[in-house]
């Protein structure tokens, strides 16, 4: 009797975690991706993002079914990093600008001409730097750092006058985001820093309300700016960033298979966005020449020299908005880097 019932307690554990398995595996999850604009032909972000889709639904044997909602319908971006918080929203690629309202720390990364090249942002972002600060933004945010993509490369001042060094930016008014280091680093050349939104950009540079702008040479044709600026000049002062963020109630969630199966499929996001943002960039420049716009490459001695004037007074004034500490590892982190990739 005795080993009667303990066969019948063992069979039935057995078949009750069977039961709890096959239940844990056959479950279904949703997963909501928040994007502006679009979707874009060719796009560094676009196109990533429905390759994601379809390796996640794939090899997750439709476990996860992933929706992107394009033209902002889950919200405005700002409102959308609140919702990945609480886990309404389960991802967004968007800029690092971004989370600043909720990591301020994220700024470091605008720091003007730090990274001389891609090698070394790929080392930095990808390497222990990048990886500590994405533990960070996911412990006190709540927002899971899946990887550091690129939103279209470098940005860089488009004027209606020609630009060939530092001081051609004397004097004139150039839109600007509303970024504390992107307008320090306006002022530190000599111009005036006029923050005005996207959506009248066009008609803004149209009418004279600015001068210029500044940019990545894909963000510049989204809005066909090419009708109305004719001189670009190439000093890349910010890398600007992509992050890709996915909820972390959603990521924990997920049992260990499908947290895999995002992961992996993140890794291969963030490759293909680089990938496309580099290829994109030289065609946008013969596109851009095409069209009759004049574009300057600058000589690494008048690099530095945009690099004295703007990177000192602009890390002054992160040391007011961030952690004097991580600013410190970042440009540490750049120097091992540069000194690796060199």
């Amino acid at each position: 009797m005795k080993l009667r019932s303990v066969s019948a307690i063992l069979a039935s554990g057995t078949l009750a975690w069977s039961l709890l398995a096959a239940s844990a595996w056959a479950q279904q999850f949703t997963m909501k991706i928040a994007e502006g604009p679009g979707p874009l032909e060719n796009n560094y972000g676009h196109v990533p993002l429905q390759e994601f889709v379809k390796e996640v639904e794939q090899k997750s044997g439709g476990r996860i079914k992933v929706n992107i909602h394009w033209n902002f319908a889950l919200g405005k971006n700002e409102a959308v990093m609140n919702r990945l918080r609480t886990g309404q929203v389960e991802a967004i690629l968007t800029s690092e600008g971004h989370l600043a309202p909720y990591y301020p720390d994220v700024q470091v990364l605008g720091v003007p001409y730090l990274f001389a090249d891609r090698k070394v942002a790929y080392e930095v972002l990808d390497g222990p730097f990048g990886t500590k600060l994405g533990q960070d933004i996911t412990a006190k945010t709540g927002i899971r750092v899946m990887g550091w993509g690129e939103n279209g490369g470098y940005r860089h001042y488009s004027s209606n006058k020609p630009m060939k060094t530092a001081d051609d930016l004397k004097g004139l008014k150039l839109r600007t985001m509303t970024n504390p280091i992107h307008m320090q680093i306006v002022r530190s050349l000599g111009a005036s820093p006029t923050p005005i939104s996207w959506a009248d950009l066009y008609s803004s540079l149209q009418t004279g309300v600015v001068d210029g702008q500044e940019n990545s040479l894909a963000t510049f044709r989204i809005p066909k700016l090419e009708e109305v600026q004719k001189n670009i000049i190439l000093d890349g002062h910010v890398y600007s960033v992509l992050g890709w963020y996915v909820s972390e109630k959603f990521y924990q969630s997920l049992p260990p298979d499908l947290q895999k199966i995002v992961t992996d499929a993140s890794k291969t996001l963030i490759k293909r966005n680089r990938e496309i943002s580099v290829a994109q960039e030289s065609e946008d420049r013969k596109y851009l020449a095409s069209k009759g716009v004049t574009v300057v490459d600058v000589s690494l001695s008048e690099k530095k020299r945009f690099q004295e004037l703007t990177q000192a007074p602009a890390i002054e004034t992160l040391k007011k908005e961030v952690n004097a500490k991580l600013l410190e590892e970042l440009m540490a982190a750049v120097k091992a880097a540069e000194a690796k990739t060199n």
